[in-house]
């Protein structure tokens, strides 16, 4: 017996956003018209909010040595962390172009961790593999992309397009578009080798990711289904940012920490 399956309906999580639509479409939108009003969506949210909830490179200043190893710490976090999450979607693709974009992602994501964690270590640093920063905002944003907020999908088209959009379109697209950018414009006068790591290496790697997301919601999420469950998670993905880059501040106090 076939098992018949429903549509799960999802009220929009954010709203007055372009493409509050997509939470009810039953007709998918063409490619480049899905990706077209995601990336619009995008732009509309971060731009309702201020300058200094933007980014979440923060903690690289002028003032403070400290403040700086302790962000290349968790920044030297974040690269393992993104070495797993693209593993996660490899084991699963059904697409084999895809697939070989993460075999790539991988590789660079684990190159990106070598040559922070060893900056890291210049700095009189240290590194083990048992930490994880005291940081519950930052906690939740990478529990989204590993477990999907405990989402569980029998068809893995589900979980690429969930997993994807939070990752690589979401966060490393706006990486691309904006954080980095602005990061390489503040830490070249702060740590010139570091500087030089993001300009020649990491910031061209992570274009190439961010169009593994792009290339996901343009040319793989052609279902109903899909689109829905890509804004679902854009959206997850943006609440769950934007409180990292709020909670900044009082983090930094807690730890006794000063830009």
């Amino acid at each position: 017996m076939a098992i018949q399956q429903t549509q799960r309906t999802v009220r929009p999580i954010l709203r007055d956003l372009p493409g509050d639509e997509l939470y009810a479409i039953t007709e998918a939108l063409d490619g480049d018209s899905f990706l077209a009003l995601m990336q619009e969506r995008r732009m509309a949210f971060w731009n309702s909010k201020p300058d200094s909830e933007k980014s979440h490179y923060q903690g690289y200043s002028k003032i403070s040595r400290e403040t700086l190893v302790n962000s290349l710490k968790r920044q030297t976090h974040a690269e393992l962390s993104a070495i797993h999450a693209p593993d996660l979607n490899f084991q699963i693709c059904p697409w084999q172009d895809v697939k070989m974009d993460l075999a790539r992602q991988m590789n660079e994501e684990g190159r990106h961790f070598n040559l922070i964690r060893d900056h890291l270590l210049d700095l009189g640093g240290e590194w083990d593999d048992e930490y994880a920063p005291d940081f519950p905002e930052w906690t939740q944003l990478f529990n989204l992309f590993m477990t999907l907020e405990n989402r569980f999908f029998l068809d893995p088209a589900k979980e690429m397009v969930a997993r994807s959009t939070v990752l690589n379109f979401g966060i490393e697209g706006w990486d691309h578009l904006y954080v980095q950018p602005l990061f390489l414009s503040i830490i070249r006068d702060v740590d010139e080798t570091l500087g030089q790591i993001y300009e020649e290496i990491i910031m061209p790697d992570e274009t190439f990711h961010y169009s593994i997301g792009q290339k996901v919601l343009r040319e793989h999420a052609n279902r109903p289904d899909l689109q829905r469950i890509g804004v679902e998670f854009l959206d997850k993905q943006l609440i769950a940012h934007h409180k990292v880059n709020a909670a900044f501040p009082a983090y930094h106090q807690s730890l006794g920490l000063h830009d």
